[in-house]
Formats: structure tokens, C-alpha cells, sequence
């Protein structure tokens, strides 16, 4: 295993809607993840790999709506980097359709499922499948780290939208369920907008979980 040091985090809003993608680093280690890869955001993303002189390892995406997967393909190319995916959502990123910005297919190198993990420099994430938003959706969670990369699956005050093709309402009151078992002090960090924890949305996610009905 490699040297390990805390894990720093750079998170890069893109594309016409504001997705996150993140750069994780094990300094110490000299290694990244990037995880998720909206429109437009290969440049910035780059400037921040050569200013901390980290080496990225693996393009992790959450799941493959269009604006999660716009430059996977052009990441993936500019770093050599294999791209990871829930073998769900395979598909949808090697057959890209829909969306209004053009999105290059890229080809998917390794299929996650549940429990599966996800290493960088001395920090493991285990794979959590929270489907609902996404049927393939996936979290990576680090319980040593206390952090969360959840995609669209959780926001402060909601989760992501159910109301679209593939989405569940049952799959997300079971992921809702799931995530009560974290710890409140899990830092969530969110596919739009700002980062929350666990302990922030515990109070509606026990009234989702209660009356088993989506707020």
C-alpha cells in the first residue's frame, strides 16, 4: 500500500448546471481520484493536478446522467486513467444518449457493485450501491475518514430527482434507509451545490424512513 497522508479535497463545479467533479488526493502519496466528469471541466481540473503534482489513478463516476459523464472521455484520455462505473450504468456511458450538450462514449474499464472497493494512496472507499436517482448509482464511502461521495444521491434537505426515466421511489426510500445507518458525523460531499453530513439530514430522512413516504 502506498504512504498514506489525510486526504485533500478540491471540488470543481461544471457544466451548464453546476455538477460537481473531485479531485482526491493522498499528497503523500502523490495520487488522485477524480470522481464524476461534467462538461467543461477537463481545464480546471488539470490546472489543479499539475499545481499539487499529484498523479490521478482512476476516473470514478457516480452515475452516467449526462451531466456527471459530459468529458469522461476526454479525462480519461488526458490522464491514461481507467474509468469506473456500477456495471448498471455501463451501458449508458459506452452508449451515451440525450442530454443537451454532445457527449463522447467512453470506454468503461472497471464495473463496480456493492461492497467492492476503491483505493487511493493509503484511503480505501468502500462501494455503496444507493440507487433511486440512477438505477447504477453508486456512494463511495470512507468509514476511517468519515466521508462521503454520494453523487445525487443526497442533498441537504432532499435527494436527487425521482421524477425522471429510470428513477425510483422505492430505491430511494431503501437508500434513505441505508445511509440512516451512517454515523452523523459523515461529511456527505454532493453531486451540486455544497457538502452536508449525515447528522444535518438525519431529521427528515427518520420522517422519510417513519412514514415511508418520499417528502
Amino acid at each position: 500500500m502506498a504512504s498514506s497522508g489525510e486526504l485533500e479535497i478540491f471540488q470543481i463545479p461544471a457544466g451548464p448546471i453546476e455538477t460537481n467533479a473531485f479531485l482526491v488526493m493522498d499528497l503523500a502519496a502523490g495520487e488522485a481520484l477524480i470522481i464524476d466528469a461534467p462538461p467543461d471541466v477537463e481545464i480546471e481540473l488539470d490546472a489543479e493536478v499539475v499545481e499539487h503534482g499529484v498523479r490521478p489513478i482512476a476516473l470514478v463516476v457516480t452515475h452516467t446522467h449526462w451531466d456527471h459523464i459530459g468529458d469522461v472521455a476526454a479525462v480519461a484520455d488526458r490522464y491514461a486513467v481507467p474509468v469506473v462505473v456500477h456495471e448498471i450504468e455501463r451501458e449508458r456511458l459506452e452508449r451515451p444518449t440525450g442530454g443537451p450538450v454532445p457527449i463522447k462514449a467512453a470506454k468503461v474499464d472497471r464495473t463496480l457493485t456493492d461492497g467492492d472497493e476503491v483505493v487511493v494512496g493509503g484511503h480505501r472507499f468502500v462501494v455503496m450501491h444507493t440507487p433511486g436517482h440512477s438505477p447504477g448509482q453508486i456512494s463511495l464511502y470512507s468509514e476511517s475518514d468519515g466521508i462521503m461521495f454520494g453523487g445525487d444521491t443526497l442533498f441537504p434537505n432532499g435527494y436527487g430527482r425521482v421524477d425522471i426515466p429510470g428513477a425510483s421511489e422505492a430505491d430511494t426510500l431503501a437508500t434513505i434507509r441505508r445511509l440512516l445507518t451512517l454515523p452523523d458525523h459523515v461529511k456527505v460531499y454532493t453531486g451540486h451545490g455544497l457538502p452536508t453530513t449525515i447528522g444535518n439530514e438525519r431529521h427528515w430522512m427518520e420522517q422519510v424512513d417513519r412514514t415511508g413516504q418520499l417528502l
